[in-house]
Protein backbone atom coordinates (compact mmCIF):
# COMPACT_ATOMS: atom_id res chain seq x y z
CA UNK A 1 0.00 0.00 0.00
CA UNK A 2 2.93 2.51 1.01
CA UNK A 3 4.40 1.69 -2.32
CA UNK A 4 1.67 2.20 -4.37
CA UNK A 5 0.83 5.51 -2.88
CA UNK A 6 5.02 6.74 -3.30
CA UNK A 7 4.49 5.73 -6.70
CA UNK A 8 1.22 7.62 -6.94
CA UNK A 9 2.54 10.61 -5.62
CA UNK A 10 5.93 10.55 -7.75
CA UNK A 11 4.14 10.18 -11.04
CA UNK A 12 2.03 13.04 -9.98
CA UNK A 13 5.19 15.35 -9.20
CA UNK A 14 6.55 13.90 -12.47
CA UNK A 15 3.62 15.10 -14.53
CA UNK A 16 3.32 18.55 -12.49
CA UNK A 17 6.74 19.05 -13.90
CA UNK A 18 6.85 17.77 -16.99
CA UNK A 19 3.97 21.10 -17.49
CA UNK A 20 6.33 23.24 -15.89
CA UNK A 21 8.57 22.74 -18.05
CA UNK A 22 6.57 22.38 -21.17
CA UNK A 23 5.12 26.05 -20.23
CA UNK A 24 8.23 27.43 -19.67
CA UNK A 25 9.72 26.25 -22.98
CA UNK A 26 6.06 27.41 -25.01
CA UNK A 27 6.24 31.14 -22.82
CA UNK A 28 10.20 31.49 -23.93
CA UNK A 29 9.30 30.58 -27.72
CA UNK A 30 6.43 32.66 -27.98
CA UNK A 31 7.12 35.90 -30.06
CA UNK A 32 5.70 39.50 -29.75
CA UNK A 33 2.19 40.64 -30.55
CA UNK A 34 1.37 40.22 -34.17
CA UNK A 35 1.39 44.16 -34.78
CA UNK A 36 -0.12 45.74 -38.68
CA UNK A 37 2.32 45.37 -40.88
CA UNK A 38 4.21 48.88 -41.85
CA UNK A 39 2.31 50.59 -39.11
CA UNK A 40 4.40 53.07 -36.41
CA UNK A 41 4.14 50.34 -33.54
CA UNK A 42 5.33 47.72 -35.45
CA UNK A 43 8.34 49.95 -36.95
CA UNK A 44 8.78 50.19 -32.97
CA UNK A 45 8.82 46.73 -31.73
CA UNK A 46 11.27 45.58 -35.36
CA UNK A 47 13.60 48.94 -33.51
CA UNK A 48 13.56 47.78 -30.20
CA UNK A 49 14.08 44.47 -31.31
CA UNK A 50 16.83 44.87 -33.06
CA UNK A 51 18.44 47.08 -30.63
CA UNK A 52 18.11 44.73 -27.76
CA UNK A 53 19.36 41.86 -30.43
CA UNK A 54 22.65 44.23 -30.69
CA UNK A 55 21.75 44.18 -34.72
CA UNK A 56 23.01 47.95 -34.94
CA UNK A 57 22.51 47.63 -38.91
CA UNK A 58 18.98 46.57 -38.71
CA UNK A 59 18.09 49.26 -36.08
CA UNK A 60 18.89 52.18 -38.16
CA UNK A 61 17.57 51.11 -41.09
CA UNK A 62 14.02 52.41 -38.83
CA UNK A 63 15.63 55.48 -37.99
CA UNK A 64 14.96 58.53 -40.10
CA UNK A 65 17.42 59.27 -42.68
CA UNK A 66 17.39 63.30 -42.31
CA UNK A 67 17.87 62.43 -38.74
CA UNK A 68 21.17 63.10 -36.26
CA UNK A 69 21.26 59.01 -35.24
CA UNK A 70 22.89 56.83 -37.36
CA UNK A 71 24.36 52.68 -37.29
CA UNK A 72 27.05 54.08 -35.05
CA UNK A 73 25.14 56.14 -32.35
CA UNK A 74 23.02 52.43 -32.27
CA UNK A 75 25.69 50.27 -31.59
CA UNK A 76 26.80 49.19 -28.26
CA UNK A 77 23.26 49.79 -26.78
CA UNK A 78 22.09 46.74 -27.10
CA UNK A 79 21.43 43.66 -24.66
CA UNK A 80 18.87 44.49 -22.03
CA UNK A 81 16.42 41.97 -20.26
CA UNK A 82 13.77 43.94 -19.72
CA UNK A 83 9.97 43.21 -20.65
CA UNK A 84 8.39 45.88 -23.34
CA UNK A 85 4.83 46.79 -23.27
CA UNK A 86 3.03 48.63 -25.80
CA UNK A 87 1.21 51.61 -24.08
CA UNK A 88 -0.09 53.80 -26.85
CA UNK A 89 -0.23 55.10 -30.46
CA UNK A 90 -1.43 58.32 -31.21
CA UNK A 91 -1.31 59.22 -36.01
CA UNK A 92 -2.26 62.40 -36.46
CA UNK A 93 -1.49 62.85 -40.70
CA UNK A 94 2.07 62.11 -41.07
CA UNK A 95 3.23 61.80 -37.36
CA UNK A 96 2.89 59.59 -34.74
CA UNK A 97 4.49 58.74 -31.25
CA UNK A 98 4.50 55.01 -30.14
CA UNK A 99 4.02 55.09 -25.97
CA UNK A 100 5.59 52.03 -24.89
CA UNK A 101 7.17 50.97 -21.22
CA UNK A 102 10.09 49.06 -20.09
CA UNK A 103 10.32 46.60 -17.60
CA UNK A 104 13.28 46.10 -15.97
CA UNK A 105 14.22 43.29 -12.86
CA UNK A 106 11.26 41.65 -11.23
CA UNK A 107 13.38 38.42 -10.30
CA UNK A 108 12.46 38.62 -6.85
CA UNK A 109 9.93 36.38 -4.87
CA UNK A 110 7.66 39.43 -5.39
CA UNK A 111 8.72 41.19 -7.80
CA UNK A 112 10.20 43.94 -5.70
CA UNK A 113 13.34 44.74 -7.69
CA UNK A 114 10.68 45.73 -10.67
CA UNK A 115 11.48 48.90 -11.63
CA UNK A 116 10.12 50.55 -15.47
CA UNK A 117 10.77 53.38 -17.83
CA UNK A 118 8.67 54.65 -20.11
CA UNK A 119 9.53 56.02 -23.79
CA UNK A 120 7.48 57.90 -26.39
CA UNK A 121 9.00 57.56 -29.78
CA UNK A 122 7.90 59.83 -32.02
CA UNK A 123 7.75 59.17 -35.86
CA UNK A 124 7.33 60.75 -39.72
CA UNK A 125 6.58 59.04 -43.10
CA UNK A 126 9.07 58.88 -45.09
CA UNK A 127 8.95 57.76 -48.36
CA UNK A 128 5.76 55.82 -47.77
CA UNK A 129 7.09 54.31 -44.76
CA UNK A 130 7.04 55.44 -41.12
CA UNK A 131 10.72 56.28 -39.64
CA UNK A 132 12.00 56.98 -36.03
CA UNK A 133 12.85 60.69 -35.56
CA UNK A 134 14.76 62.57 -32.58
CA UNK A 135 17.29 60.40 -30.16
CA UNK A 136 15.37 57.49 -29.49
CA UNK A 137 15.90 54.70 -26.53
CA UNK A 138 18.47 53.39 -25.73
CA UNK A 139 20.12 56.84 -27.34
CA UNK A 140 19.93 59.79 -25.42
CA UNK A 141 22.61 61.52 -27.63
CA UNK A 142 23.65 61.44 -31.39
CA UNK A 143 26.74 62.50 -33.01
CA UNK A 144 25.22 63.92 -35.93
CA UNK A 145 26.22 62.18 -38.65
CA UNK A 146 23.04 61.27 -40.21
CA UNK A 147 23.49 58.99 -42.51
Amino acid sequence: MRNRAGLVLGLAVGVLVLLAVVAGVLSAARSGPSLPEGSPEAVVQAYVSAVVGDDADVAATHLDPEGRCSESDVRGYGRTTARVVLRDVDIIGETATVDVEFVHGGSGPFGGDEWREEQTYELRRHDGTWVITGEPWPMYYCEGNGR
